[in-house]
């Protein structure tokens, strides 16, 4: 089968490398500006290191609440919102999100759009809201807008009607802004003791404030605006006691209301903008690039157009309700797609990157690194983060998991994502598993986790994504993609999937990446191989980072997961070579094609002759052991120690099947599926435990992988049931079939029904109950319940 695949991938080339084609600047341009700051609630920026950043901030004007003490800017799971997340967004033009926030009295609905146009074009946002009904002193509602690098920014005017700003920057060219109240904005009401005070200030529609903040410090806006509002609470509220003789309440309203300054300043690079309301509000944001207008009478068109766009392509897509789905699981299916590309990042900056190899077999207490760190050059990447509040930034791991999902809607932006991530690889092969870029993303990583360790490996995800993009581009798969795609977006459609010169990108990803493993986490004995900066209860290079290892660590340890993850590098290897025509040439290239082939079968071979335990049917790790009748007399030094097996049934165990590495013919391959059905092991109602309940771990210490339900592998456990075992013929087939249907059930009641629930999609679930568990929203790796229910697997 794996034969048929690369020669149809290799008749495939000339009619991919023919289709798709799109220019780098015209990419550019449509993918420069978006909600690339997915840490705040709200906020924009284009795709540049030093540029133009805007966000939005709120706070409830109830005194006895402090609401200022607690201003909404970062997404901060302390904040206790009651929900918050996008119900669509394109990834492109179109972003529409609902917030509620009820411990600050308010509900907010933001809706992004963007035109075309040179330098990133033209993109507007309108807020909508209400005021809830405990919430008598109303809200603030602050926009701000701050220019990092080199440029001009400016207050041009501040009255009732509007904030305007002109500035100029050398990536966006001139621009101009504008921050809008709505007409039938209403301010809260005065206490009607001070309605008769004569000097008290009238309510201002908007105001505007125009500051100097240093360099580098723009991201931190929401302390210069808590600082600012501080000093206007406490001289509004001496002038307030004077007028009334301290009898008089003290009004939010007028404690916290902003007043105009610094119009025609020069040398700003903060400024903000502040309407206080009460009931129904709405606000525009419009920010108008270089030959683009975009008037405030086009947004609410735009955004419905592209509402009923994004309503008929996602059904297209993944053909939902095609599947008998009913109106409300679709729409959490589309909450769960929007909100993972609404988590789309743009990061710039420097990360810490140590100069040697990091510290093994320490305690995790965590004492100082035994290499020195530094920081590392500038450079950008653009990711999808996996939880805006608690993981705003990339993670190696994740990223290949939200890839599948993000290359079936939008081929094209996933491609430019993993090329970015492609190009944050070093000479050698590594990328670090975790981007910590610039002072912003510092912010949230507490700092003995900042560091990155050029020998620390992570499973390489983005070759799941990178094997489905290409096996995609297959010519019928892509005709109905063309066509699909075209209904949609007439002739723009061309941009959307991937063309064999990204595959081709995409292959040096993965040559690059098994030569990083194979020499940088190679087994002591020269077979095998050994995840780097073990402790003795953590291997977060694996990413199962609590999950049961050998006790103690040593460097004799195999990782069956680790052999599992390079033997499908080197079939994934194989078969995008195929696809882009990369045969080397002549006799060579044949040469190098055989001896890639021999490589794969070889681990195909050493993967059971290693790993596989017959006395306990499963996939196990290897440690290194005292032999008990070594004798230093008779036998050779290299001899005092034998392998032994380290079993825990789990998703360690798992991995080769999940990954489609056990021929369907295998006895082995009935054990697994047993060990998946038993409830004892891996089964419950809710999706596969990550550690088999009979283990003696199972839901001690941290209790992070060791029993809870994660949906990246039961989605890689589903997707090779459905593809490899489930529609093949062996004597398994059956079996594989009906564990199938009842694990996706179960997956999908649980996600969806816990989504009703709470509001939240988690970043894991209970397996005794089912209830959500860890940070939340969490729609990296969660929201591939969206590819589940389509039934479309890579």
């Amino acid at each position: 089968m794996r034969a048929v695949v690369v020669w149809g991938l290799a008749l495939a080339a000339a009619a991919g490398r023919a289709w798709a084609q799109q220019s780098g600047a015209a990419m550019d341009d449509e993918l420069r500006w978006g909600t690339y700051r997915p840490n705040l609630y709200f906020g924009t920026r284009p795709q540049a290191g030093e540029s133009l950043l805007s966000g939005l901030m709120w706070f409830g004007l109830d005194r006895e609440r402090q609401g200022w003490r607690s201003i909404r800017h970062a997404c901060e799971l302390g904040d206790n919102l009651s929900e918050y997340g996008y119900v669509r967004h394109n990834g492109r033009d179109f972003g529409e999100q609902e917030i509620r926030d009820a411990d600050h009295g308010v509900e907010i609905r933001s809706e992004f759009v963007k035109v075309p146009g040179a330098r990133g074009g033209s993109w507007a946002v309108r807020f909508t809201g209400r005021t809830l009904g405990d919430s008598a002193e109303g809200v603030s509602l602050i926009y701000y807008f701050g220019l990092e690098g080199n440029g001009t920014l400016a207050m041009g005017a501040a009255g009732d009607d509007a904030v305007r700003i002109r500035g100029r920057t050398p990536d966006l060219g001139r621009f101009a802004i504008r921050i809008v109240p709505g007409a039938h904005n209403q301010s809260p009401p005065l206490p009607a003791e001070l309605r008769r005070v004569a000097g008290v200030p009238r309510a201002q529609r908007i105001a505007g404030l125009a500051l100097t903040v240093p360099s580098g410090t723009v991201w931190r806006a929401k302390d210069a605006v808590q600082e600012r509002l501080m000093e206007r609470a406490q001289a509004a509220g001496r002038d307030l006691l004077q007028r009334t003789g301290g009898r008089g309440p003290l009004a939010g309203r007028v404690l916290f209301g902003l007043e105009s300054e610094g119009v025609g300043r020069r040398g700003s690079n903060l400024v903000v903008a502040q309407m206080v309301v009460h009931g129904e509000f709405a606000f525009d944001v419009v920010y108008e690039g270089p030959g683009a207008p975009l008037a405030a009478g086009d947004i609410g068109a735009l955004a419905a157009r592209r509402r009923g766009e994004f309503d008929a392509r996602f059904e297209a897509t993944f053909g939902l309700r095609r599947k008998g789905f009913g109106e409300a699981d679709v729409a959490l299916a589309q909450r769960a797609l929007s909100s993972l590309v609404g988590g789309i990042g743009y990061f710039y900056g420097s990360g810490l990157v140590a100069d040697g190899p990091a510290p093994e077999y320490g305690d995790d207490a965590g004492g100082a690194p035994r290499a020195a760190a530094g920081p590392s050059a500038p450079y950008a990447l653009l990711a999808t983060t996996p939880s805006r509040p608690f993981f705003p930034r990339g993670f190696l791991w994740d990223e290949g998991f939200h890839q599948l999902l993000l290359a079936r809607w939008d081929a094209g932006l996933s491609v430019e994502i993993m090329r970015s991530w492609l190009r944050t690889m070093d000479a050698h092969g590594w990328i670090a598993r975790e981007q910590i870029l610039g002072d912003e993303a510092r912010s949230k990583v507490p700092a003995e986790f900042q560091v990155q360790y050029p020998n620390l490996a992570n499973p390489p995800t983005l070759l799941l994504a990178a094997k489905a993009l290409a096996e995609r581009a297959v010519p019928d798969r892509l005709a109905a993609l063309e066509d699909q795609l075209a209904q949609v977006y007439g002739d723009d459609a061309g941009g959307r999937a991937p063309g064999a010169e990204h595959v081709a990108e995409l292959r040096q990803l993965s040559s690059r990446l098994a030569g990083f493993f194979r020499r940088t986490q190679a087994g002591a004995r020269g077979r095998g191989y050994r995840w780097r900066g073990r402790s003795m209860d953590h291997t977060l290079a694996s990413g199962l980072d609590d999950y049961p290892r050998a006790r103690p660590p040593s460097s004799g340890e195999l990782h069956v997961d680790l052999f599992a993850w390079v033997t499908y590098m080197l079939l994934v290897d194989t078969e995008l070579a195929a696809y882009a025509g990369d045969d080397g040439g002549g006799a060579r290239g044949l040469n190098e094609t055989r001896a890639a082939e021999a490589r794969l079968e070889e681990h195909l071979r050493l993967l059971d002759e290693l790993h596989w335990n017959a006395a306990e049917n499963m996939y196990c790790d290897v440690t290194m052991r005292a032999r008990a009748d070594y004798d230093e007399l008779d036998d050779e030094p290299g001899d005092a120690e034998e392998p032994v097996f380290v079993c825990h049934r789990g998703y360690v165990s798992l991995l080769p099947m999940a990954l489609g590495l056990v021929p369907a013919d295998s006895p082995k391959l009935g054990h697994i599926l047993d060990m998946i059905e038993d409830p004892d092991a891996l089964w419950s109602e809710y999706g596969l435990r990550s550690l088999a309940r009979s283990d003696a771990f199972y839901g001690k210490g941290e209790n992070y992988w060791r029993g809870p339900v994660w949906i990246n592998i039961n989605y890689l456990v589903l997707a090779s049931l459905h593809t490899n075992y489930a529609a093949a013929d062996g004597p398994h087939r059956a079996q594989a079939a009906r564990i199938y249907r009842a694990l996706r059930e179960n997956v999908i009641a649980n996600v969806l029904g816990q989504y009703r629930k709470t509001g939240f999609f988690w970043e894991n679930y209970s397996a005794e109950d089912g209830r959500g568990q860890g940070t939340h929203p969490f729609t990296g790796w969660t929201s591939l319940i969206v590819l589940i229910m389509a039934e479309q697997y890579h």
